[in-house]
């Protein structure tokens, strides 16, 4: 690991909380969490860093604290489906590095579709929006949200529904990441260069040179992640 952003163990720990009580349901809703001796001990960490765990879960809506009773699993759990920006706020750079390994598996799929059924007003407009990007970046603006609507141009030119609604959730996400990304200006630099490549062979209409363009960059973004 190099100087990147560590994972407090608070974070760890709500991670695996979160987990204990969406994934494996080792407390249902509306139950009684153990005391914080036996909860910290079963975890293997202290109660100060169990206390900013459930902190953030409270935050999140999964645990509510009942003045003088203890701390509960709220009956109406948040639906764990496709929430992606609970995950994201746990601010956690394994939950960070799903989402981008995510992105990978999809967005090549979906620029090469976009090379098949984007209108030419369609690839126009991605232009558009790199060169829009680039602008923000120089001028000291929010390049990461010019990057997000560069990246939903070519959604929209792949004219696939799912895939539209799908990428609004998975930016958010990404946008809580990008918050506390300690390599923001270097990701910043990465995504004006693959962003014009990725463009280059969209206006070519080439498949295979966009595919491979949009999973280089995804990877160039997730090296940035390992710190």
């Amino acid at each position: 690991m190099g100087d990147g952003r560590k994972v407090k163990l608070s974070e760890r720990t709500a991670d695996r909380l979160y987990e204990l009580i969406m994934e494996e349901r080792q407390f249902a809703p509306g139950s009684k969490l153990p005391n914080e001796n036996e909860l910290s001990e079963s975890l293997h960490v202290s109660r100060t860093t169990l206390r900013e765990a459930i902190s953030f879960l409270v935050a999140q809506g999964v645990l509510e604290i009942r003045r003088g009773k203890g701390t509960f699993v709220v009956q109406d759990l948040p639906d764990s489906g496709v929430d992606l920006t609970a995950l994201s706020s746990l601010r956690s750079r394994v939950r960070a590095r799903d989402l981008f390994e995510m992105r990978l598996i999809f967005e090549p799929a979906t620029v090469a579709l976009a090379c098949q059924r984007g209108t030419d007003e369609e690839l126009a407009q991605i232009r558009q929006k790199a060169e829009r990007m680039e602008r923000i970046a120089k001028a000291g603006g929010d390049w990461a949200l010019a990057d997000q609507e560069f990246h939903m141009a070519i959604i929209k030119a792949s004219h696939n529904e799912y895939m539209r609604r799908l990428y609004p959730i998975i930016n958010s996400a990404v946008n809580e990441i990008m918050q506390v990304s300690v390599n923001r200006e270097h990701m910043q630099s990465i995504a004006i260069a693959d962003n014009y490549t990725i463009l280059d062979f969209l206006m070519q209409r080439d498949e295979v040179g966009a595919r491979h363009a949009m999973s280089i960059h995804i990877r160039h973004l997730l090296n940035t992640l390992k710190g």
